[in-house]
Parts: C-alpha cells; structure tokens; sequence
C-alpha cells in the first residue's frame, strides 16, 4: 500500500475517533446530559464526515486546507468546551455545537483561500521562469 493511502486511513481513523470522543466526553461529562442511541450515531455521523473531510483533503494533496481544517477543528472544539463549562442557562449545548461548526466551517473557508492561493503563486511563477 502506497504511503500516501497509508496515511489517507490514519488521518481518518484518528480524527474520526478523537471528534467521536470529545463530543461523547464533552455532551456526557461536562453538561452531564444523557446520552441516547440517537446521539451515538448522530456523534458518529459528525466525526466520520469530519475524518472523511480531512483525510481525503490530504489524499488530494491539498495539505494547506487539510492543515487549516484540522486547527479549524482544534479551536472549535477547545471553544465548545470553554462554552459548555461558562453555562449559557442551558443554551450551552446549541452554542458549542454551533462554535464547532462555525470554526470548522472558518479552517475549511481559509483552508481553500491558501491552497488557491498557493495555485495561483505555482502558475505565476512557472509562468516567469518561461519567459
């Protein structure tokens, strides 16, 4: 198996279980909710679009966006938590999540603006160095 497919499903893995985890943990310990079977699988739907998102953004070589999808991920789930332990009189659950969200949509976003970014530096510049 070729390093770069190696590295495709470890990628997923990873942030597939560690999203999986933090949102159970979160939900479950720190705004101490009950969890049911549709949460699980709500949790698992979100952390395996996540992991997919992520992953398959490093298989198409767009490591700019992966990178910044992955620290768009990072600041939002450290907001979620700090938003579920400042109890917003019980609108911190809807909050968080929507902290989540927001910052993943803003790593994604910026993920984008850099790899076209990057693209438009690489046709510039081969576009000098043929001149």
């Amino acid at each position: 198996m070729k390093k770069s497919k190696r590295n495709f499903w470890i990628i997923w893995f990873l942030v597939t279980v560690l999203s999986f985890s933090l949102l159970f943990l979160g939900i479950r310990f720190i705004l101490g909710n009950q969890i049911t079977m549709q949460n699980v699988i709500a949790y698992l739907v979100v952390s395996l679009i996540f992991g997919a998102t992520t992953s398959t953004l490093y298989l198409l070589q767009l490591k700019i966006a992966c990178i910044a999808l992955l620290a768009g991920l990072l600041v939002g789930f450290f907001d979620m938590y700090r938003i579920f332990l400042t109890d917003l009189d019980g609108w911190g659950d809807l909050v968080g999540l929507i902290s989540l969200f927001t910052w993943m949509a803003i790593g994604l976003c910026i993920g984008a603006v850099g790899q076209f970014g990057l693209f438009v530096y690489k046709k510039i510049s081969t576009h000098r160095n043929k001149q």
